[in-house]
């Protein structure tokens, strides 16, 4: 009796296990990979979605989807009545916000439903599309694969390169609720039919759209963000007169591999003064006039920490014109001063618009290349 009752319990047990149940095909599953949001002329809500197709017999091999609604979780509805299958959550990459709907309203209401909803995806990269949303989703990909794959491959191989930010839908919404920054976005567009990561957006406080960064204010945010964990590479015009060469060919490019930071501050007459010195080695990787470099590097390295601190310097003055705070100084000031942090706590772009800061780079050539 005891014999048959315990085949009787494994016999019970294997119909529970997992693999006795309805078989799930790929061809069956649709999974959204990009999603795409803006308004429409009535600040109604156009949703785009691109999904792989696994069917052998379709021709192409992902569906690009629309609808209008008034909110993300009604539009998911309706793109799910248009796609065949069974539907998987929690597969998405990338998310396209239209910069016209960034210019006009705060976003962050409208994308609640991913971090509210445990069974989306967090961990998708959020991207600004300069121009119309539809240009992007509708871009030829003939030559690359993908719609999804492709935008999410271009965002980590340009962060990866230094020349704009990774700003998940996580890393976003983290922005937007600390006192202290305000949000940067990888952002792009269309040109001539291919996409482009075209640089950084900054957002105001209240995350709506304030400015762009190109490519090289980009890597230039990710130096004074000290997000310094890879090479950042950047090309600086210099005085042709003090190497006797031509505007055209007075350039050098370098890549700093190694940054020390020390950041100081002191709040004086009801404003701050932030002091930045940078202790910053280089490597060479192009110089397009004739030198000398055993008698002149340290020529070469005064005016490229010249260059190096007037393009710093700019870039700080832009942001405080659109009270945007993207470097992050706020983090510092809280941390090491946080006395008068309170003071200022509640409108922190607007202190930092006010602040003096001076940014002192000190460069060393490490490495000159191959040929000297």
């Amino acid at each position: 009796m005891k014999k048959w009752k315990s085949i009787f319990l494994a016999c019970a047990a294997l119909l529970l296990i997992t693999g006795c149940g309805k078989a799930i095909y790929i061809e069956d599953q649709r999974f959204i990979i990009a999603e795409g949001v803006d308004f429409d002329e009535e600040k109604k809500l156009v949703i785009y979605s691109s999904s792989p197709v696994f069917s052998r017999e379709a021709k192409d091999k992902f569906k690009i989807t629309t609808t209008t609604a008034d909110t993300m979780r009604e539009g998911k509805k309706k793109i799910e009545a248009q796609l065949n299958g069974s539907f998987g959550t929690g597969k998405l990459q990338s998310m396209l916000i239209g910069k016209k709907m960034l210019k006009q309203t705060n976003v962050l209401p409208y994308l609640d439903v991913f971090f509210r909803d445990p069974k989306n995806e967090i961990n998708a990269n959020l991207i600004v599309v300069d121009g119309p949303l539809k240009e992007v989703m509708y871009t030829n990909m003939s030559d690359k694969g993908h719609l999804g794959p492709v935008i999410k491959q271009l965002v980590e191989s340009t962060y990866k390169s230094r020349i704009t930010v990774q700003t998940t839908l996580q890393k976003f919404h983290q922005q937007m609720m600390d006192s202290a920054l305000t949000p940067s976005i990888t952002e792009m567009r269309v040109e001539q039919d291919d996409l482009v990561i075209s640089g950084t957006a900054l957002l105001h406080r209240d995350g709506t759209y304030a400015t762009s960064l190109n490519n090289q204010e980009s890597s230039l945010l990710l130096l004074l963000q000290r997000n310094t964990n890879k090479p950042i590479p950047l090309t600086l015009p210099l005085p042709p007169e003090m190497f006797q060469t031509d505007k055209e060919v007075s350039y050098v490019s370098f890549s700093i591999n190694k940054v020390k930071v020390k950041f100081k501050s002191k709040f004086e007459e009801n404003h701050f003064i932030i002091d930045i010195q940078m202790k910053v080695q280089i490597d060479l990787t192009e110089r397009m006039f004739t030198l000398d470099m055993e008698k002149q590097s340290k020529q070469l390295e005064q005016a490229i920490e010249q260059e190096l601190k007037k393009e710093c310097q700019d870039l700080i003055k832009k942001a405080q014109k659109h009270h945007v705070s993207p470097f992050g100084f706020g983090l510092y000031v809280r941390a090491h001063d946080h006395k008068n942090w309170k003071k200022v706590e509640g409108n922190w772009e607007k202190a930092l618009s006010e602040a003096t800061v001076n940014v002192s780079p000190k460069v060393v050539i490490k490495s000159m290349g191959v040929s000297e």
